[in-house]
């Protein structure tokens, strides 16, 4: 029998069926978080994680707008251990964060029918794309592929 490598198309398809849903439910949930704790109508949750507009997403205001900055940081940091439970291959980690940003900004697109001009919005999804690639690279390397193997002494 052979075995299934992480490069075939049905293995990378079956990952992102399950790293997909799985980004935008804990990005969901630090929504649900965050506009339960700031105080945000609950009318604005569905479309919480796609805003883009500077009134809208921005760290420095103390309202909705910090909130939708915060969800974002926070799902990203919560991708890295997603990408390291759901992907398991250091080579392909960043092919599944890359990928799930490049979604998140159509569907962004999608929701909000304009194009994302926000520098805010734009610099935190570069930056966190960049960083959680790059720190999942080195957690699935450290923690996966360098982990101790254990041999028979003959």
């Amino acid at each position: 029998m052979g075995t299934k490598a992480d490069g075939e198309t049905k293995t990378i398809l079956k990952k992102l069926a399950i790293y997909l849903p799985s980004f935008y439910l804990i990005y969901y949930l630090w929504s649900i978080l965050l506009v339960g704790s700031l105080k945000v109508d609950w009318d604005e949750l569905g479309a919480y994680p796609f805003r883009i507009r500077k009134d809208e997403f921005s760290p420095a205001h103390r309202d909705a707008a910090l909130g939708a900055w915060l969800a974002m940081v926070l799902t990203y940091l919560c991708s890295l251990g997603l990408t390291y439970g759901v992907v398991k291959a250091t080579r392909k980690s960043w092919d599944y964060v890359v990928t799930s940003s490049l979604v998140h900004f159509v569907l962004c697109i999608i929701v909000n029918q304009a194009f994302p001009v926000n520098w805010i919005w734009w610099l935190t999804l570069l930056l966190a794309t960049l960083l959680v690639s790059v720190c999942a690279e080195f957690v699935n390397y450290y923690l996966r592929d360098m982990r101790e193997i254990e041999l028979d002494h003959v």
